[in-house]
């Protein structure tokens, strides 16, 4: 079975094959991809993955090239290829306005309530600490262990108590998000993050609400990219804006 974000890969290839990559940057805390049609997409990117050495490829990944090459980076499973992969992703479909979209924040869509017993895929500091006293019970699944962290491999079992289900974005590009929706019980699930790609039928009915980023000032976004800067600078700094879209 193909994943969600296979799924993705082929929608871009089908749809958008006449575009081009014309640049991209592999920054510290995101990667950034702008297309021949002037949009620029953004990705986080799992640098504690990264391998060590002073060189990452052999061989730079030519810049213009065509989106159906480029985007097959995501076959390679590296951690730097699988986010440029997916940067490209969100730059197609992330600036394609929908009726149903909002600049609401997410989690007043969720209507978290206090007999809730919440889980989060992904530590969103400070949202988790403010929610830790407003619930009957919450749990962050994170792959780097920490004693207020469940590890992620106990997602099958435990992820199932939970009435709401709040996941990072990032499990699209390491293709975890599949067997983490397998596994949920409630159809209270939001999909939330930079990386989240704005794409609304790829997602099964139990995913209510999905929230991502829109880059509205591509060559900003591309200079905040390329000095080590994050998605808080892209807000910061006018370069991109929240988006969430009610799918379900």
């Amino acid at each position: 079975m193909n994943s969600i974000m296979d799924k993705m890969v082929e929608l871009v290839c089908n749809n958008f094959g006449e575009l081009q990559v014309i640049d991209y940057i592999v920054g510290t805390g995101m990667t950034a991809v702008k297309l021949s049609d002037g949009s620029v997409g953004v990705a986080h990117i799992f640098r504690e993955e990264l391998p060590p050495g002073c060189m990452i490829f052999d061989e730079l990944l030519p810049s213009p090239t065509g989106i159906k090459e480029f985007i097959r980076q995501s076959e390679l499973y590296h951690p730097v290829t699988v986010s440029l992969a997916l940067a490209t992703i969100n730059a197609v479909f992330n600036n394609i306005k929908r009726d149903n979209e909002t600049e609401k924040d997410i989690f007043d869509l969720a209507e978290v309530q206090e007999s809730d017993v919440v889980g989060f895929v992904g530590d969103f500091r400070p949202l988790t600490r403010a929610l830790r006293d407003k619930v009957k019970k919450l749990m962050v699944f994170e792959r780097i262990p920490s004693e207020d962290y469940l590890p992620d491999w106990a997602i099958p079992w435990k992820i199932k108590e939970c009435d709401v289900a709040i996941i990072t974005g990032t499990t699209i590009m390491n293709k975890t998000l599949d067997n983490i929706l397998q596994s949920v019980e409630t159809d209270r699930v939001f999909i939330f993050g930079p990386s989240t790609v704005l794409l609304p039928d790829v997602y099964p009915e139990c995913v209510k609400a999905i929230g991502g980023t829109r880059i509205i000032d591509g060559n900003k976004a591309m200079d905040i990219a390329s000095k080590a800067g994050g998605t808080k600078n892209l807000y910061r700094m006018n370069a991109a804006k929240k988006i969430t879209v009610r799918i379900h």
